[in-house]
């Protein structure tokens, strides 16, 4: 009977590790997607960028929907 429960923890121990890999696999794509839409931001020249009001910024994404 001893085997079947050390049997049962090794198939939780390889569950909780595969959930905690597919976590981490999904954090790395999360953080690779973000920093893929701010290198462009990141790499632009002072001259590019535009100086814009709170106010400005409120206006413009009132018209956006999520």
């Amino acid at each position: 009977m001893d085997w079947v429960m050390a049997a049962d923890n090794v198939r939780a121990c390889e569950y909780i590790r595969a959930l905690i890999n597919r976590d981490l696999q999904s954090s790395k794509e999360v953080w690779d997607r973000l920093k893929s839409q701010l290198e462009p931001g990141l790499r632009a020249e002072e001259g590019e960028f535009r100086a814009v009001s709170a106010q400005d910024v409120i206006q413009r994404n009132q018209g956006r929907s999520l």
